[in-house]
């Protein structure tokens, strides 16, 4: 029997917003567009020049510029709604003026701190990268269908990182909590155990590229998985820069690691940052 011709691609209305596979100019509901069926994914019809994207008929720029997202902000929402809540059990139980006391005279529990100290983190690992030419950053992203966030993605000559920063406090190193012929390897910061980390952006890097191929980019760049510890003590001598696969950076080291190689220009950063950027919006 013989075998079927695949159905063509065809001009076909956007049913949501999203982002040409090809230029990654954004495409909104309604617009026509070219639906992609082997790839999944929508195109424009003429993808526009460079400088009809720089400057539409109007003399307005047709692409608008990329919602970057703000660092911390979800982990800054989440203290304040912690905090409020604390304060209003307070007030309740002790009334407002003893409830005041009992709150200036008691410290806010471990778990809410941590939601301020990781909010912390993440903007000083942004202001680390401010400035930096030939780069996206990309904070705070919602990944749908999820309750969880990406603290940053970015996407650099390099490919994309996905990193999450952590403000933690002590030395940096890989302990064998095994023995000589079954050895336990084990990431440490300080007397923190930060092995389950490195096993929590399995989901993210795969987050990502799921958003890059359902927008057609085919081949994916370098995704890379990074845990980035702000302000820990890295060893002189021999400081490690992996674990279970995942880059160790510092705000230093990882601004060299985005321009280790020079696998993307400028045209494809921009068309993925604005990829992701749609499919990961800020959260």
């Amino acid at each position: 029997m013989q075998r079927p011709e695949p159905r063509p691609a065809s001009e076909w209305r956007v049913k949501h917003d999203g982002v040409c596979a090809r230029c990654g100019i954004s495409l909104h509901t309604g617009q026509v567009a070219i639906y992609e069926r082997p790839t999944r994914s929508i195109r424009c019809v003429v993808c526009p020049t460079e400088a009809e994207r720089e400057a539409g008929p109007e003399g307005e720029p047709m692409e608008p510029a990329i919602d970057v997202g703000v660092a911390g902000a979800s982990a800054s929402r989440e203290h304040e709604r912690r905090k409020a809540n604390r304060e209003a059990r307070a007030k309740d139980k002790y009334g407002v003026r003893l409830g005041g006391l009992v709150l200036a005279l008691t410290n806010e529990p471990q778990s809410t701190r941590a939601w301020a100290t990781g909010a912390r983190g993440e903007e000083k690992f942004a202001r680390a990268l401010e400035g930096m030419a030939g780069i996206v950053v990309l904070h705070d992203r919602r990944v749908p269908g999820t309750r969880g966030n990406i603290d940053h993605l970015v996407v650099a000559p390099a490919g994309v990182f996905v990193v999450d920063a952590k403000r933690y406090q002590g030395k940096i190193e890989i302990r064998n909590k095994g023995w000589l012929l079954r050895p336990d390897l084990r990431l440490c910061v300080g007397r923190r155990d930060c092995s389950a980390l490195a096993t929590g952006l399995t989901w993210q890097v795969a987050a990502v590229e799921t958003a890059l191929r359902a927008a057609g980019v085919d081949p994916l760049p370098p995704l890379t998985p990074v845990l980035c510890f702000i302000d820990g003590d890295w060893p002189l001598i021999s400081p490690p820069n992996s674990y279970a696969g995942v880059r160790l950076e510092g705000t230093r080291s990882i601004r060299k690691s985005l321009v280790a190689t020079a696998v993307l220009d400028a045209a494809e950063i921009d068309r993925l940052a604005r990829i992701l950027s749609v499919a990961l919006p800020a959260k």
